[in-house]
C-alpha cells in the first residue's frame, strides 16, 4: 500500500526471457500498450523504447538475436502496476497482462525508436501454422482443446457448461487452432488465447456476472466516447437447428425465439442452420447460442478511461444517464496503455443479450 497522500502513478514491470528487465529499461522506456481481447484474436503487448545512443540496435538486439534463443519466441511478460490508484485507501493495484512471444522488432527515427511486439500467439507457431489430419473419435470437445493445448505445450481452460461430444471430427489438412475454432463456432462456444492458455468460454455465462462498475454521462473518469446501434448484420428473429437422422430418416429440429420477437411482424427472419444433434433439447441448445453469435452487435460503444487493472475482456459493465444506451455491457476488448500521458484504458464494449 502506498501513502495515501501520495499522488497516484504507475509503472511497467517488464522480463524477457525470464530474466527481470524493469531497471535496465527505464531509462529507456517511453510507452506498453497491452491488448486483451475477448475472443477470436490473440492478446498482444507493444512496448515502444528510446534509443538515441544506439543501445539496443548496437547492443542488446544483437545479443537477444545471436544467444541462446532465436529473437522471435522469446518471452516476454508485463505487468502494470498502479500505485495508490484509489486516494481513499492508498491501495496499489497490479494488472498482470501474461507471458508473449516476441513476434517483430521495428527500429524508426529520428528520433531513434524501438518498437517490440509480442503476442499470446504467435503467427509462425506450431499450433496456428502446421496442418494436420486426425480422425477424433468419441472426443468431447473439452477433450480436444485438452489434447490440443497440451500437444502445443499450452494449458486449457474449459469455461461452458455445454461440452459436444463427437463419434468422430475429422481434422482434415487444417492446423490445430483452425479445427479447433470452427468447433467451437460451430458448437456457439468463445474461443481466445491468452498467457500461454487457451481459453474455451460461453459468453451468456460472462453476461450474466455482475457489473464491476457503473460509467455516469458526466463524470470525470472517461476523456472519450462512441455509440453505435444498427443491424450490419441481420438481426434474426429465429433460429432453427435440424439435423436428418441417417439410420431413421427421422428429422431432429430445436428452434429458439429472439425476446422480442412478434408473430405478426412483416420482417422476420429466421436462421437456418444444419448441424449433426443428438436430440431435440440439444439441437434448442444449438440454436439459442447461434442465434446469440448473430444478434449480439446491436448496440455497442467505446469509452477512454483514467487507468482501471479491473477492466478485461470479459467483465460486464453498467452504462447510467446515457438514454437509449443505458444497461448492461461486456467489454470485448480492453487495451491498457502507460506512457508520458499516464495510464488510461480503452474499452470496446457491446450491450449484453437479454432474453436468450
Amino acid at each position: 500500500m502506498s501513502d495515501p497522500n501520495h499522488a497516484r502513478r504507475s509503472a511497467v514491470e517488464i522480463s524477457i526471457g525470464g530474466v527481470d528487465v524493469t531497471d535496465d529499461v527505464s531509462e529507456y522506456f517511453l510507452s506498453m500498450s497491452y491488448t486483451d481481447n475477448a475472443e477470436d484474436e490473440s492478446d498482444d503487448i507493444q512496448l515502444q523504447l528510446e534509443d538515441r545512443r544506439g543501445t539496443w540496435r548496437l547492443n542488446w538486439l544483437n545479443k537477444m538475436v545471436q544467444g541462446d534463443a532465436a529473437t522471435k519466441g522469446t518471452k516476454i511478460r508485463v505487468a502494470i502496476k498502479a500505485e495508490n490508484w484509489w486516494w481513499d485507501s492508498g491501495a496499489d493495484v497490479k494488472l498482470d497482462c501474461g507471458e508473449f512471444a516476441l513476434d517483430t522488432i521495428n527500429i524508426s527515427g529520428p528520433p531513434s525508436l524501438l518498437t517490440i511486439k509480442g503476442v499470446a500467439l504467435p503467427f509462425g507457431s506450431q499450433v496456428r501454422q502446421t496442418k494436420k489430419s486426425k480422425a477424433w473419435e468419441k472426443y468431447t470437445l473439452f477433450a480436444i482443446a485438452s489434447e490440443i493445448a497440451a500437444s502445443n505445450g499450452m494449458k486449457c481452460m474449459y469455461e461452458s457448461s455445454a461440452n459436444p461430444s463427437y463419434k468422430r471430427a475429422e481434422q482434415s489438412r487444417q492446423s490445430d487452432i483452425a479445427f479447433l475454432a470452427k468447433l467451437c463456432k460451430d458448437a456457439g462456444i468463445s474461443l481466445k488465447a491468452t498467457d500461454n492458455t487457451l481459453v474455451l468460454f460461453d459468453q451468456a455465462t460472462y453476461e450474466a456476472k455482475p457489473p464491476i462498475m457503473t460509467i455516469k454521462y458526466g463524470e470525470e473518469n472517461y476523456s472519450k466516447y462512441k455509440f453505435s446501434t444498427g443491424q450490419a448484420n441481420v438481426q434474426y428473429a429465429s433460429c432453427r437447428v435440424s439435423y436428418t437422422d441417417p439410420a431413421s430418416g427421422g428429422i431432429i429440429e430445436g428452434i429458439v425465439y429472439a425476446e422480442d420477437y412478434d408473430d405478426d411482424a412483416q420482417n422476420n427472419q429466421r436462421l437456418e442452420v444444419y448441424a449433426k444433434v443428438s436430440g431435440a433439447t440439444e439441437a434448442k441448445e444449438l440454436a439459442l447460442k447461434r442465434l446469440r453469435l448473430h444478434n449480439k452487435y446491436e448496440k455497442s460503444g467505446s469509452f477512454t478511461l483514467v487507468g482501471s487493472p479491473s477492466l478485461v475482456a470479459g467483465v460486464t459493465i453498467e452504462l447510467a444517464g446515457w438514454g437509449l444506451f443505458d444497461g448492461k455491457y461486456i467489454v470485448q476488448r480492453a487495451q491498457h496503455s502507460v506512457g508520458n500521458s499516464g495510464y488510461t484504458t480503452q474499452i470496446n464494449i457491446r450491450h449484453i443479450l437479454e432474453g436468450y
